[in-house]
């Protein structure tokens, strides 16, 4: 189902100009909410609506008293609208975990098999067990090109494959900490420090192991992504 902030925004208005009653948006966001929560909230663009989706996909709805269930109001959508056409800025956090199930998909299956590849060659590495050159797996992987970054997975796989860029010598093929650049960090000795666990985190949330945080801010209508690892 194609959703987007764009999207939300221009149903949105189609309301306030009645060219949709309050039950069609409801139903359509309702709609949308549930194919979201089914597994289309790793895509960036679905996810950063994600707030205003669980919101107005109630807007439908009658009150219940006796049920607890009380529908999106009025003030809500116009909450979003004035969000989504830039004329206020917000900014959201919360944690998100990776089903296991998205990786069932066989789209996904072959990256799976990479990164449980990468995660056995990680675990038995240690900070005293450094080998002086790099498996070729690691080349192979750092090598394949993400054309697009369009998922949660693939931007957590584009700092997996950052982390390793930076730490390692392509042509010596060797694991180099002198390489990476970072700012009052404290050189190579603390690149070496976090160089195994920060890849071990970074595996396990896009395997699906663990939470991780996501931030979305909302700036003149335009939402943004980052991850808070």
């Amino acid at each position: 189902m194609l959703v987007n902030a764009k999207q939300l925004e221009q149903k949105i208005d189609q309301y306030y100009h009645k060219i949709i009653t309050k039950y069609e948006l409801g139903l359509w966001s309702m709609q949308a909410y549930y194919e979201l929560m089914k597994g289309e909230y790793i895509e960036i663009d679905k996810l950063q609506i994600y707030h205003f989706l669980r919101t107005i996909s109630t807007f439908h709805q009658i009150p219940n008293d006796i049920a607890d269930e009380y529908p999106c109001t009025e003030e809500e959508v116009l909450n979003m609208k004035e969000i989504l056409c830039g004329k206020r800025d917000i900014n959201y956090t919360f944690n998100i975990k990776i089903s296991k199930n998205i990786y069932q998909n066989q789209n996904y299956k072959t990256r799976y098999m990479s990164f449980e590849k990468l995660q056995k060659n990680i675990e038995q590495l240690s900070l005293d067990n450094i080998p002086p050159s790099i498996p070729d797996e690691w080349i192979e992987y750092i090598n394949e090109d993400i054309k697009e970054v369009q998922t949660l997975i693939d931007l957590l796989e584009c700092h997996i494959k950052g982390i390793i860029t930076e730490n390692i010598d392509l042509e010596e093929k060797i694991i180099d900490f002198r390489q990476s650049v970072g700012i009052y960090v404290g050189g190579a000795n603390i690149n070496k420090q976090n160089f195994i666990p920060n890849l071990k985190k970074l595996l396990d949330c896009i395997m699906g192991n663990i939470f991780f945080r996501v931030s979305i801010v909302y700036t003149k209508g335009t939402p943004h992504l980052s991850l808070l690892l």
